[in-house]
């Protein structure tokens, strides 16, 4: 029975610590901007996506953010900054990075282009948000490991800011140095975005 009060107090003293500080206020989802918070948001909105007068604008965001953006099942485009062409993926899994699959033989063919010999460098990319925000990424087009569907049978990994390898659990340097790249790259291409 002393068991049981004690568990009730305990009970009572998280309901009201919760009542005094609710979860926004423990979470590290409090270390955004508010200039990032009002970024992440819009790029949701329609009816700024085609507003003209916007300057396209990559985002400097962890990966801890970006796994909310681009949660499983969605569906996105990317840039690689090599040949400035772009195709559409999507997000199968992964929890240290994304892992991404071609979904139809028209994206297969392009990937098939950017990279003929299927290989593990690190790909500066843009991730295209809407037309006027992008992510900076780093894409190996090495198709491995489970795959919904037998396009290029396997999944690609998709790098962003601080996201670890599965295998190694840790931040691979290479990929973090290609995200730079993909950012200055980025900048060019917006730029001629822009000028079009």
């Amino acid at each position: 029975m002393q068991k049981l009060f004690y568990v009730m107090c305990f009970v009572v003293a998280l309901a009201l610590v919760s009542m005094l500080l609710p979860y926004p206020v423990l979470s590290n989802q409090v270390n955004l901007t508010r200039k990032q918070v009002f970024e992440i948001n819009n790029h949701f909105e329609t009816e700024l996506q085609n507003n003209a007068n916007q300057t396209p604008k990559i985002l400097d965001l962890d990966w801890h953010y970006i796994n909310s953006i681009l949660p499983l099942q969605s569906e996105f485009e990317i840039v690689d900054l090599t040949f400035e062409e772009s195709f559409f993926v999507q997000r199968t899994g992964g929890t240290n990075h994304a892992d991404v699959e071609i979904k139809n033989i028209a994206n297969a063919e392009i990937i098939n282009h950017i990279c003929p010999n299927f290989s593990w460098e690190r790909r500066p990319v843009l991730v295209v948000l809407n037309d006027n925000t992008f992510l900076p990424a780093s894409l190996c087009i090495y198709p491995h490991g489970f795959s919904e569907n037998k396009v290029l049978n396997g999944h690609i990994c998709l790098h962003f800011k601080n996201s670890k390898t599965h295998g190694t659990n840790k931040i691979d340097g290479k990929h973090q140095m290609t995200i730079k790249d993909a950012e200055n790259l980025g900048k060019n291409y917006i730029k001629n975005l822009e000028n079009k």
